[in-house]
């Protein structure tokens, strides 16, 4: 039922300092900045920076999103539950996530939304101090 990578998230301490490495060095495509995130693409990959200023292990918010079709989000959600996974986090950002570790740890989201679809609601809703580049 996935169909792709939605998003890779990666905790940075620094965003600033973060921002110019992905932007300058690595040369991924900006969408937008904030006090504590930024938004790049790498070809069709959408990656996203989150800021832990205290980072360490127990702090890391990096994980993989995996994109499911939108009308089979709430089946295949069912499924996962069903398998006795236990979640990471409760879904906090716009559309339905669910935030699961697979069985050795790792983190992992599973998504339906699009990088167009935040970038919309991200411009109604994140405020005055992000910076967009598209």
């Amino acid at each position: 039922m996935v169909n792709g990578i939605n998003h890779i998230t990666i905790s940075v301490k620094d965003i600033d300092s973060a921002f110019t490495f992905y932007k300058n060095v690595l040369e991924l495509t900006p969408i937008m900045k904030s006090k504590r995130s930024a938004y790049f693409t790498a070809g069709q990959v959408w990656i996203a920076l989150d800021e832990r200023p205290n980072y360490e292990k127990s702090d890391n918010y990096a994980h993989i999103c995996f994109n499911v079709p939108k009308e089979k989000y709430l089946h295949f959600i069912e499924k996962i539950k069903q398998n006795n996974i236990t979640e990471w986090q409760s879904n906090q950002t716009e559309g339905n996530s669910l935030y699961l570790y697979d069985d050795s740890g790792n983190k992992l989201e599973i998504h339906f939304s699009t990088l167009s679809e935040r970038i919309e609601y991200g411009k109604q809703h994140f405020g005055t101090d992000v910076e967009w580049f598209i």
